[in-house]
C-alpha cells in the first residue's frame, strides 16, 4: 500500500512551529513492540524540528499504536508488501522473496516508500533510525525547534547523504524507566584504532572462517588496545560457554540522512544508501546516541523475539545474546546483564572517563528532565 493514503494522527499545537523550521526532515521507523522507547524518541525529534515521522509496524503486538496515536506529524502503517506494486526499482524486486523471513528486508522497503512519500510532500531530508537511537548534531548543545534544521542548513548542496556515527550506551543500572532521561555514559570513538581494526578484522574473518574464532580476535584486539580497561568476556548462564565480545556490543558504523529527491537513485541497505543508478556523495557529520542495551528487561525483550537464524556468520555476539534471552530466567538474565554488560561501579566509570574510553553526554537526559511529563 502506498504511503499516500496513510492518515495522520493527533492534534498537537507544536506542529505549526515545526513547519517554520529552515530545513525540514522526516524520521522513519520500522518497529516491533517498542512502546517503552518510541514515544520518548518521537518527543525528542519533534522538539528538535522534525516535520514528519513515518512508523511502520512489523508484527507489533503491544500497545505502541495507541501510545503514538496522539502525536501530530506521525504517519502510521504496516510494513509494506510490494508484490503487486508497479515501478519498483530492481533492488527491491530482488529482495522481495525474503520479505516474510527478514525484518531488514521489510525495513529497506519501508524506508524506500517513506522517502518517496517525503519527497512528494516537499520534505528534503530523511533519517532512518531505530527507536533506541537519538541523532544529535553535536554532544554539547541545547535542544530547540531548529536544532537539526540548522544542522542540515549547513550541509553543502552537493552532499546527498550524511553518515552519522553512533556512540554506544554503557548502562549503569539493571533497570530503569526511560533511558533517554537516565543514561549519559557512552563509548568513545577512536578513528585510527577502528581503521586498523576493520582491516585486520576483515582479514581474520576470511582466515579463521569460524564466527566464534573471529569474535575471539575482536575481543583480544580491544582488550590489548585498552590494556584490559574494558574486558568483554562473558559466560552463558546455562551452557557456560564463553562469549567473547568486541569493544562494540552493537554496531560500529553509522546511520544516515539522505536527500529525499534521490529515493530512486540509491539502494537502501539499513544503515545507509548505496549505489543503484548512481553513487551518493557522502559526508560524515553529527552523532547518533545508541541506547542499545539500556537495561536487562529490554535486552530480554529485544533479543528474545529474534529468530535463531539471526546472521550468526556476522554477528556472533548478538546471536549469543539472543540465546541468553531465550534460554534463561529473568533473574539469570539480570545477573548476566549486571555482571557483563552494565558498569555499576562509579569509580570504574571515572577511570574510563579519565582514559577517554567513555564520554559523558548529558544533553538528552537534561532535555527530558526539562520537559517532565509534557508531550509534544
Amino acid at each position: 500500500m502506498p504511503l499516500d493514503g496513510i492518515l495522520g494522527c493527533g492534534r498537537i499545537a507544536i506542529i505549526k512551529f515545526i513547519f517554520m523550521s529552515k530545513k525540514n526532515f522526516a524520521v522513519v521507523y520500522t518497529v516491533k513492540n517498542e512502546s517503552r522507547l518510541l514515544p520518548s524518541a518521537i518527543e525528542y525529534y519533534l522538539a528538535a524540528g522534525c516535520s514528519r515521522i513515518y512508523i511502520f509496524f512489523d508484527g507489533t503486538t503491544d500497545n505502541t499504536r495507541d501510545i503514538v496515536g496522539d502525536y501530530d506529524g506521525v504517519r502510521l502503517n504496516e510494513s509494506i508488501r510490494p508484490n503487486n506494486l508497479a515501478d519498483l526499482p530492481s533492488w527491491i524486486t530482488q529482495i522481495v522473496p525474503w520479505w516474510e523471513t527478514d525484518m531488514d528486508v521489510r525495513k529497506r522497503i519501508n524506508t524506500y516508500f517513506a522517502t518517496k512519500s517525503a519527497f512528494s510532500d516537499g520534505i528534503e531530508w530523511v533519517l532512518c533510525v531505530d527507536p533506541d537511537e537519538i541523532m544529535v548534531p553535536n554532544i554539547n548543545t541545547k535542544i530547540n525547534i531548529n536544532l537539526i534544521p540548522d544542522f542540515l542548513e549547513k550541509i553543502p548542496e552537493d552532499v546527498d547523504q550524511i553518515l552519522v556515527r553512533n556512540l554506544e550506551l554503557i548502562p549503569t543500572v539493571a533497570e530503569l524507566n526511560n533511558p533517554f532521561k537516565s543514561s549519559a555514559i557512552f563509548l568513545n570513538r577512536f578513528p585510527m584504532t577502528e581503521l586498523f581494526w576493520r582491516y585486520s578484522s576483515a582479514l581474520m574473518r576470511r582466515l579463521l572462517g569460524s564466527p566464534r574464532l573471529h569474535a575471539w580476535y575482536d575481543y583480544l584486539f580491544y582488550r590489548l588496545r585498552f590494556f584490559n580497561a574494558l574486558p568483554r568476556l562473558m559466560v552463558h548462564p546455562v551452557s557456560k560457554e564463553k562469549i567473547p565480545a568486541s569493544y562494540f556490543l552493537g554496531y560500529s558504523n553509522h546511520k544516515s540522512f539522505v536527500r529525499s529527491s534521490f529515493y530512486g537513485d540509491y539502494n537502501f541497505v539499513v544503515h545507509k544508501w548505496v549505489k543503484y543508478k548512481s553513487s551518493p556523495k557522502n559526508m560524515f557529520c553529527g552523532f547518533l546516541l545508541h541506547y542499545d542495551l539500556f537495561d536487562y528487561k529490554y535486552m530480554v525483550s529485544k533479543f528474545g523475539q529474534r529468530s535463531e537464524s539471526m546472521l550468526l556468520v556476522v554477528f556472533y555476539f548478538r546471536y549469543m545474546l539472543a540465546s541468553v534471552a531465550r534460554e534463561t530466567s529473568l533473574d539469570q538474565a539480570k545477573e548476566f546483564f549486571l555482571k557483563y554488560i552494565a558498569i555499576t561501579d562509579r569509580k570504574r566509570i571515572d577511570v574510563l572517563l579519565r582514559k577517554k574510553i567513555v564520554v559523558e553526554v548529558k544533553i538528552i537526559s537534561e532535555f527530558f528532565d526539562s520537559i517532565g511529563k509534557k508531550k509534544y
